[in-house]
């Protein structure tokens, strides 16, 4: 049989691998994660002037009229591997496929969307019989084990309506305790949603008015329904409507809504969920949204669950408390008085994030902590505030026991922007013997950018040397070549994209995209 063209079907796959990857290891909010989504919309295009395509999935990869698409790509083979160990044998894509139904599918793989879920869209998955039966198996005991309603006190009337078949089929992840069942209206998190982007877009106050009424009144029924990444999403864009509307009256009614949404045990669970590795990366970015506009209350929560999350799980936390701002100042300043170092240590990191000049002064003080945790973390503070006045303060940390320490300090100099602090980075190449810690060192050159920095680079770039540099500082000195501005540095990294050492080799040509 004679080869088909799959180019259009291997580039749209490229882009889906790509994002499948850094979904797993960023939040939804990463420039890198809305980077692949962008290029997943600009392939879907062409796939969906294919028509209906139909993909079969193997334990290896994914086939398309006997062929193996992109056979060599480990992201699409991962993706395809997963989706074979949870039974599927099939994808069907219809033209309409949006990255969010994508993004849907990924939920999937990892086992946290079920298979016929609404959100998969316009794609379709054909699971193997062994799968189906599983899954007809676990709808039953659901059906089983759900608890019967409570009896009436009097039978209805012989001409009363039954109620439609379509309430008692909705959906386990959507739960009807505490709502009411509305024939014409839509469900309350449908609702709540529409309502938040009308209050956006509402131009009279009486506009705005009648619309946080209509939210105030879907309140209790969106709590009963227990649905944690709906209310992030309507407590998130309650948080956009404040920077919009002008009338204090009407902020403090959109407050009230929000405090409403988000008393103590659904801040908790917000927190919680945050930090769970299997949500979907749209969920994700509204709980990140709604745990930031709650700083004042979820800042201690988001110490207490950062300290016991995973490393690679931490950044969803970060973020929230980038997006939080000043509003976790106060609370993350008296978790510094804490004993315990590992506390003192993410309060100050989040100092940082919060972007207060006031807290520069308690980061300096804690730069001297006994701790080494502390320490690192008041200097990586220090460098998200930035500011020249933090480059003298941190100098004295370049000299640290801690090689930790150290390379935080170098990365605050670098971010202070002072470009006399150079020399005293120069200075500390020459003495310092830890591989890290002279990696920072370079690239905090390059960063600062001073006239003498192309010099030093470039000899660090260089192959041999007494002692002999190693590939992984011989890359940092081409990192730092890339943020200069100068055509001598530009050849120095085409010359150096040519190099017999792979991790030299990668990363100039990085630098030079």
């Amino acid at each position: 049989m004679m080869a088909i063209d799959t180019g259009v079907v291997d580039r749209a796959l490229g882009a889906i691998g790509t994002t499948f990857r850094l979904t797993r290891l960023y939040p939804p909010s990463h420039p890198a994660v809305l980077e692949a989504m962008r290029q997943i919309t600009a392939c879907l295009p062409g796939v969906a002037a294919l028509g209906t395509v139909e993909w079969k999935i193997g334990a290896t990869g994914l086939h398309w009229h006997g062929q193996h698409l992109l056979p060599r790509n480990t992201q699409v083979a991962e993706l395809a591997g997963l989706l074979f160990a949870r039974g599927i044998r099939g994808i069907q894509v219809n033209p309409g496929v949006t990255p969010e139904h994508w993004l849907g599918l990924f939920g999937v793989a990892v086992g946290n969307v079920a298979p016929d879920d609404s959100v998969l869209g316009r794609i379709t998955v054909h699971l193997g019989r062994r799968a189906t039966q599983r899954l007809s198996a676990a709808r039953a005991l659901d059906s089983e084990l759900a608890p019967a309603p409570p009896a009436a006190p009097s039978p209805p009337p012989p001409d009363a309506p039954s109620p439609p078949a379509a309430a008692a089929a909705a959906p386990a992840s959507q739960p009807l305790a505490g709502s009411v069942f509305r024939p014409q209206a839509l469900p309350a998190d449908v609702e709540a949603r529409r309502a938040v982007a009308a209050l956006q877009t509402a131009a009279t106050a009486d506009e705005q008015r009648a619309i946080i009424e209509q939210l105030q009144r879907l309140t209790p029924e969106l709590i009963a329904r227990r649905d944690i990444g709906a209310i992030a999403e309507v407590v998130a864009g309650l948080d956009r409507s404040l920077g919009k509307i002008q009338d204090p009256e009407i902020q403090e009614a959109i407050g009230g809504v929000a405090g409403t949404l988000a008393d103590e045990a659904i801040v908790e669970r917000m927190v919680e969920r945050l930090g769970q590795p299997r949500v979907p990366p749209a969920e994700r970015a509204h709980l990140v949204r709604a745990v930031g506009a709650l700083g004042a209350v979820s800042a201690g929560l988001v110490v207490d669950a950062y300290l016991h999350a995973a490393p690679e799980l931490r950044e969803a936390y970060r973020a929230a408390m980038r997006e939080a701002g000043e509003r976790t100042v106060e609370l993350l300043q008296s978790r510094v008085a804490s004993k315990v170092p590992e506390v003192v240590a993410a309060a100050a990191e989040f100092l940082g994030l919060s972007g207060s000049p006031g807290v520069g002064e308690t980061l300096i003080g804690l730069t001297h902590h006994s701790d080494e945790r502390v320490r690192e973390a008041a200097l990586l503070g220090l460098a998200e505030l930035g500011g020249r006045e933090i480059s003298r303060p941190a100098m004295p940390a370049l000299k640290d026991e801690s090689v930790l320490v150290r390379s935080a300090a170098a990365r605050a100099i670098a971010a202070a922007g002072d470009v006399g602090a150079t020399t005293v980075l120069i200075r500390r190449l020459e003495q310092e013997m830890d591989e890290g810690v002279l990696a920072a060192l370079l690239k905090a050159i390059g960063q600062l950018g001073a006239k003498e920095a192309l010099e030093v680079l470039a000899k660090f770039a260089e192959p041999g040397g007494k002692p002999r540099r190693t590939p992984f500082v011989r890359a940092a000195a081409i990192e730092g070549l890339a943020c200069l501005d100068r055509v001598e540095a530009k050849a120095l990294l085409e010359l150096y994209s040519r190099d017999k050492e792979p991790t030299v080799k990668r990363a100039a040509e990085a630098s030079l995209r």
